[in-house]
């Protein structure tokens, strides 16, 4: 399958420790894939010998048949399908080795489809995998994890979902580590979702950032009216309350602005645990929320403002040992070396704009009166709250 040449790897994928590059370097076919059945996600080989495996997602609207396939790594080893077996339409099909069973099976309640030895087949770190069937590709990456790290062989790497060609699927934007959250654990601080729809890559959303302050920072914003609008906000006593704060935690703040949000912190942090929810947003989201915040003004700021931040800081990066949900997701944001910045998804970018107020930018609220004109009633609140949990009863889900 072509890719992205490693000199067009956005800047993100650095962060990812993961490329793509190009070329048809496994298979001899140099035909286009199919389109029909997709590598969607795998895990590589660990240090102590763990669990491997590929997941195969057939993107098609008829079942197909695995009979005649093959599953081959860079170095030539080769996992043949000789007999029949289906895999249904939109469905997924796990390639694992002997290890799966006995250490991800118990915990994930999936079981694989076909299992090979591992003395015969190895996921490396560092190579490429192509599945053909019939002599036909179906679909094949090459890929160069970086330097050895817990989160490289305790987390899969899984493709972007909906997704909508093999060839946008691989490249190398469009993968990433499996989320940190609880409902992908499998074993102590290890994370993967075999056999079940791929969570959206954080790297891929448009608003996400690492390590890139220039990218982020909003010129002209009034800071007085602004950080009026925060305490109009925490004065509601809502589990959205800290979201002003977390849409400024990328900006460039002196140690005045600095010593008004840590007062805002001490006086509004133990509220937000009693806070009823919103939608997604419970008081989890909102405390890890304001302790990234904190974090991340910490961690941007000069000697000055890290002095002032101090006390805030040394309390926030203890918060996520509170949380009841996102406690690895937390962790991975407010205490890694890596800077998560901007305003990450469409649904928070739209809400900042509503709460930073920079005059003559007609993206952002343009005074404090203007916010409070536009702010959302209780009555309005509730009504929507209502109505996303009449719509997650019928659908099953909470997103």
């Amino acid at each position: 399958m072509s890719t992205k040449s490693v000199s067009g790897i956005p800047s993100i994928l650095v962060f990812c420790l993961f490329s793509l590059v190009s070329g048809y370097g496994l298979s001899d076919s140099t035909e286009a894939p199919t389109d029909k059945l997709v590598i969607s996600e795998f895990m590589v080989s660990s240090p102590s010998g763990g669990p491997e495996w590929i997941e195969l997602h057939n993107r098609s609207n008829v079942d197909v048949n695995l009979k005649g396939c093959e599953v081959a790594n860079q170095e030539g080893q080769i996992v043949s399908i000789d007999g029949d077996l289906m895999v249904i339409s939109q469905g997924y099909f796990i390639v694992a080795n002997e290890k799966f069973a006995d250490q991800m099976s118990p915990l994930l309640e999936i079981s694989a489809d076909f299992i090979f030895q591992s003395k015969m087949f190895q996921i490396s770190s560092a190579g490429g995998l192509s599945l053909l069937c019939d002599g036909k590709l179906e679909d094949e990456l090459v890929y160069q994890l970086g330097p050895t790290t817990v989160a490289a062989t305790a987390r899969s790497w899984q493709r972007q979902p909906d997704k909508k060609s093999a060839l946008v699927n691989d490249q190398g934007g469009h993968w990433c580590y499996t989320l940190l959250l609880e409902d992908y654990i499998y074993s102590d601080r290890r994370f993967a979702s075999p056999g079940r729809t791929n969570t959206i890559c954080e790297s891929a959303m448009p608003y996400a950032f690492y390590d890139d302050q220039a990218s982020v920072l909003i010129d002209g914003i009034d800071w007085h009216a602004t950080l009026e609008v925060a305490e109009a906000e925490f004065s509601r006593g809502l589990s959205t309350s800290e979201l002003v704060i977390w849409g400024i935690r990328d900006q460039q703040i002196t140690p005045e602005i600095a010593k008004r949000i840590s007062t805002f912190y001490f006086k509004n942090i133990d509220m937000l645990y009693d806070t009823e929810p919103f939608t997604v947003i419970d008081w989890n989201h909102a405390v890890w929320h304001f302790a990234w915040a904190i974090s991340n003004l910490y961690r941007n700021g000069d000697s000055e403002v890290k002095k002032v931040l101090q006390a805030a800081y040394d309390d926030a990066i203890a918060r996520p040992e509170t949380l009841e949900r996102f406690y690895y997701l937390a962790i991975n944001h407010i205490r890694n070396d890596v800077v998560v910045m901007g305003d990450i998804h469409l649904p928070a970018h739209e809400r900042m704009k509503q709460l930073i107020v920079v005059p003559g930018n007609a993206d952002y609220a343009q005074s404090f009166e203007e916010y409070e004109n536009s702010q959302r009633s209780m009555f309005l609140l509730r009504l929507i709250h209502f109505l996303y949990l009449v719509k997650s009863f019928f659908t099953g889900s909470s997103v």
